[in-house]
């Protein structure tokens, strides 16, 4: 029997490492030895695959056990120092004042927690972070009224008009018109005349200036599955992990064009470094409440916010422009079948209709950790780490009562996100 062992399987063992090796002095050379790397491979492809150095790494990694220990256990700084792979309780002091702004008494008596979990990296998708430009361009729409395939008949019809093409071209979802779904095409030959293309389904636009940036890259086969597969990795489980968040501006696909074909797509996200991980803060019952609904199987997601929408457009038209938060709760069986319960925030008071389809849910236990952040990523990612956290420092969890609230009065490109873990906080 054979096997493939893919080129960065290395990352996966050396993330166990250095999780199983944090009181120690886990000097680069070293990871670079074991790893039988090079030290520049293993700074590229660790960066690449977790979005993180691995100095930085190691530094938050053991920031976040030492704050664990000083939470939940009386050891005297010092012996936290030591256990957590730092030169003296100094150093570790001025790691907490720098990162927090707080003693380590501080710290231990409030009600701020800092965690970063360590990386599992079930996926070993390289994504490539560099300052890179998107010239300028001519944007064509193209309309059809299939959602599916769009790309490709887009990226087809225009070829078939120009088979001699030698520029680059870039490519986005665009906004439905009625009935037709839009793909847009970005073209670097900006002074051809594109106006045959009327005739195959396109309007051609204006000409779209230079953006520079620092984005995040993949590059892929050109196939539909993979590259929704690799869009999901890239901003639900790369960006979510990494210590980037996305900038709102413009994301672009490219297409490598070989023998007039699309054969690879280059993926482009746009991003920035976060000024702060993921928060997590402990508080009582934020006493919110829900107009739900609960779909199981199949667009199970889509399904039930539908029923909540057609429910309140109904009863309280109102609420649909006024709330600006979504609830959103999932959870699966033995056949890792999903049922989705989603929701829109109400006031507490309002009297509901009756209506089977519809739920009521209030938060009702004493203590919430609630985990902020302003990146979209990965729902499960998220439960993962409050559990974790919550472990961590001494908390029971109810796994079962999880919720995620998302925030979209910034609009559908600067949504925030909330989610809610009740826990019973264990007496020292």
């Amino acid at each position: 029997m054979s096997y493939t062992i893919h080129k960065h399987d290395y990352i996966h063992h050396l993330l166990q490492y250095i999780e199983n090796n944090m009181s120690t002095d886990l000097d680069t050379e070293l990871l670079s030895n074991i790893s039988y790397v090079s030290l520049p491979k293993l700074y590229r492809d660790f960066y690449n695959i977790t979005g993180h150095s691995v100095k930085e790494y190691i530094r938050k990694r053991r920031l976040s056990n030492a704050l664990a220990l000083i939470k939940t256990s009386d050891m005297e700084l010092t012996d936290i120092a030591f256990n957590c792979g730092y030169v003296s309780y100094l150093t570790l002091w001025r790691a907490i004042k720098q990162t927090l702004g707080l003693a380590p008494s501080e710290y231990k008596d409030g009600d701020t927690y800092y965690f970063f979990p360590p990386l599992a990296n079930e996926s070993l998708q390289s994504v490539m972070v560099t300052n890179d430009i998107i010239p300028q361009t001519r944007r064509l729409l193209y309309y059809h009224t299939r959602l599916v395939g769009i790309e490709n008949s887009a990226i087809k019809r225009f070829l078939q008009c120009f088979p001699e093409y030698s520029g680059r071209i870039f490519g986005r979802n665009g906004k439905q018109n009625r009935s037709k779904f839009c793909y847009e095409l970005y073209l670097t030959d900006t002074e051809t005349d594109y106006t045959c293309l009327k005739s195959y389904g396109f309007e051609v636009m204006e000409k779209i200036p230079v953006l520079a940036a620092t984005f995040a890259t993949s590059t892929i086969r050109n196939d539909e599955a993979q590259i929704n597969a690799a869009w999901d990795h890239l901003y639900s489980k790369w960006l979510q992990d990494s210590m980037f968040e996305y900038t709102n501006e413009p994301y672009y696909e490219e297409y490598i064009i070989k023998n007039t074909k699309p054969t690879k797509l280059k993926l482009y996200l746009p991003i920035q470094k976060r000024n702060e991980e993921a928060r997590i803060t402990l508080t009582e019952n934020p006493e919110l409440c829900f107009i739900t609904a609960k779909a199981k199987g199949y667009q199970a997601e889509r399904v039930a916010s539908q029923l909540v929408i057609d429910y309140v457009t109904q009863h309280y038209p109102h609420i649909i422009n006024a709330s600006k938060e979504l609830f959103l709760q999932k959870d699966s069986d033995l056949h890792h079948i999903s049922t989705y319960t989603c929701g829109i925030r109400i006031n507490g008071n309002l009297q509901l209709v009756e209506d089977k389809n519809i739920t009521r849910i209030t938060t009702k236990h004493h203590h919430y950790l609630i985990l902020e952040s302003t990146v979209m990523g990965d729902y499960d990612r998220y439960v993962m780490m409050l559990l974790s956290f919550a472990r961590d420092n001494g908390m029971s969890a109810d796994k079962e009562a999880i919720f995620a609230v998302y925030n979209t009065a910034k609009g559908a490109a600067s949504v925030s996100i909330k989610v809610y873990c009740p826990v019973k906080i264990v007496i020292k």
